[in-house]
């Protein structure tokens, strides 16, 4: 850990080991412009999803469209009946599969064949690519999986306990009149929220299902300290390739700013659901990943004058996101010569 996530502060509080850990008071920040007005704190069932079951899911939706309405989705899946709705919620949520009819049809996304399908780029989540492209899309959406948005985006404290992030959830509820939650569904929220992204630690209470780590441990991006704190770990993330934080990038750009040729670096380091707030790049690691902008990208940072801008050099010649997944899973963008 840095001197700097180690400094003591007048209002910290002693860990178990002797540790000061500093108690942060989150800022009130915008929501973000480019969120819909929905927030989610449910539908998981308290399951973060596991490693079989995206495949799964998209997998027999493909041979069952009404999958999620059948007596027999427990047998199919082989899982009980919550988990069931949790394989439904994660990936209707990372746009794997499109649901319709109140839940009695669904299908498999493009993305969902082409990523996971019996003849995908990776059915079996084996390339770290993977991983991180499944996180930028829970990270963005606000809208079903709010509390992932809102940590990583918007949260400003870099140290934390679970129950500061619930209680900033819940003040941030309390002025968003569209959104209704109680205390005990949002403990549950951050609870998987959690659970997402730190490994599960030996407990005998715990349920046999609940020892099972989400894919999303691998990333790193939550560290657990002691007690009930935790730590986001900002820096370079050597094992998320160019292509993923491009189409990141695009991603973000297209949503918030489609017809603007400029981006300033503080929007993408630190605007709401920007990558380096969802991929938790410090200010350096940010600047090298745009001063090794891809050629193919058709994007360019200067930081000339004083002003740190990445421009759009060619929107009709910019590749939409599909494409950029394609080539990197086909061909490996790392490997092509700039």
């Amino acid at each position: 850990m840095s001197k700097q996530d180690t400094a003591t502060a007048s209002s910290g509080e002693r860990g178990g080991t002797g540790t000061i850990y500093p108690v942060q008071p989150p800022v009130d920040l915008p929501l973000g412009i480019e969120a819909p007005e929905h927030l989610s704190f449910s539908g998981h069932q308290t399951f973060p999803f596991r490693y079989t079951w995206l495949p799964k899911g998209v997998h027999y939706v493909q041979r069952y469209a009404d999958l999620f309405a059948r007596d027999d989705a427990m047998v199919i899946l082989g899982v009980g009946k919550n988990m069931v709705d949790s394989i439904r919620h994660w990936c209707e949520t990372l746009k794997l599969i499109e649901v319709s009819d109140r839940g009695r049809q669904a299908v498999p996304t493009q993305l969902g064949r082409q990523l996971l399908g019996s003849a995908g780029w990776d059915p079996y989540l084996e390339d770290p690519a993977t991983l991180w492209l499944l996180h930028w899309l829970l990270v963005s959406r606000r809208d079903r999986a709010s509390t992932w948005y809102l940590a990583f985006t918007r949260f400003s404290a870099d140290i934390f306990r679970s129950v500061d992030l619930r209680n900033w959830l819940l003040k941030l509820v309390a002025a968003d009149r569209s959104s209704r939650v109680t205390e005990e569904s949002m403990r549950r929220d951050v609870d998987v929220f959690l659970r997402t992204y730190c490994p599960a630690t030996a407990n005998r209470d715990l349920p046999f299902e609940d020892t099972f780590d989400c894919p999303l441990v691998e990333l790193g991006l939550v560290q657990r300290l002691e007690l009930d704190y935790y730590r986001f770990v900002r820096g370079p993330k050597p094992t998320l390739p160019d292509a993923i934080f491009v189409y990141a990038l695009l991603d973000y750009w297209r949503r918030v700013a489609s017809t603007q040729q400029t981006m300033t670096f503080e929007t993408i380091l630190r605007g709401p659901g920007s990558p380096g707030a969802a991929f938790k790049l410090s200010e350096n690691a940010l600047v090298e990943r745009l001063e090794g902008l891809p050629n193919w990208s058709r994007l360019e940072y200067d930081d000339t004058a004083g002003l740190r801008v990445v421009l759009r050099r060619d929107l009709q010649a910019e590749m939409d996101g599909f494409t950029i997944l394609g080539h990197y899973y086909r061909s490996g963008f790392e490997k092509v010569a700039a």
